[in-house]
């Protein structure tokens, strides 16, 4: 985990293409963190992400602060529900990461958390949960701030999902059977080719052909001559 530093994280970010960022102190801490975020859109407020290194806990966090704020006092109960609904379906969809709430102030917030030991952390993996980080938020975020400005209900948010995911299964099913069903005719088409005859290849063997069908066969009649 010593090897994983807040200098190391800028020249990621700037080698990522990600120049706009800060280094800010923690509380108690004496690494630090990194603030960056980027917008989706020009007419997008923009995510805020802070990617911390815990060494305490040997793991480098990744976390998009503040996606959502839905407070216990002052949110309607079934919105909450709905939220709270919506978030552990999505959690159980994706593999990396996780939506979180925080009850104390309504926070919703989206983090992956890698754990760190002896290894260092190379530049590869930093995209690769760079990439997850942005379009997982991307994808969801809007969604759960609809559900909980009460424009969209869990149920319909799940029922929408899960018949997409469905349709690309059966596009993926039916990809794979057109490919399928090519090959089969491609094998047909070549099991109808006449086969070439051996003989073909050899040359010698049509001449010896041609020998033995132009020798005279004996007749049988030879063996039964009567003496005279």
């Amino acid at each position: 985990m010593a090897s994983v530093t807040l200098e190391m994280l800028k020249r990621y970010l700037e080698r990522f293409g990600w120049s706009r960022y800060q280094a800010v102190d923690e509380p108690f801490e004496e690494e630090g963190i990194i603030r960056t975020g980027w917008h989706a859109s020009e007419a997008d407020e923009g995510y805020t992400m802070d990617i911390d290194p815990v060494v305490e806990k040997n793991c480098l966090s990744f976390r998009v602060t503040r996606i959502l704020s839905a407070p216990l006092d002052s949110t309607p109960r079934e919105r909450l529900s709905d939220l709270w609904l919506a978030m552990s379906y999505i959690n159980y969809r994706i593999i990396l990461g996780k939506f979180a709430y925080d009850p104390s102030d309504g926070e919703v917030r989206f983090s992956i958390d890698v754990p760190i030991d002896l290894n260092t952390f190379t530049y590869e993996q930093f995209t690769h949960t760079m990439r997850v980080v942005i379009l997982t938020t991307e994808r969801y975020a809007p969604v759960l701030r609809r559900i909980a400005a009460g424009e969209l209900t869990a149920d319909k948010f799940i029922a929408e999902d899960r018949e997409g995911a469905m349709r690309q299964i059966r596009e993926a099913f039916g990809g794979l059977l057109r490919g399928l069903l090519e090959a089969l005719e491609r094998g047909s088409d070549d099991s109808d080719t006449p086969k070439r005859r051996d003989e073909d290849d050899d040359p010698e063997a049509l001449e010896r052909g041609s020998d033995d069908s132009d020798t005279p066969k004996r007749r049988d009649e030879d063996d039964d001559l009567k003496e005279v």
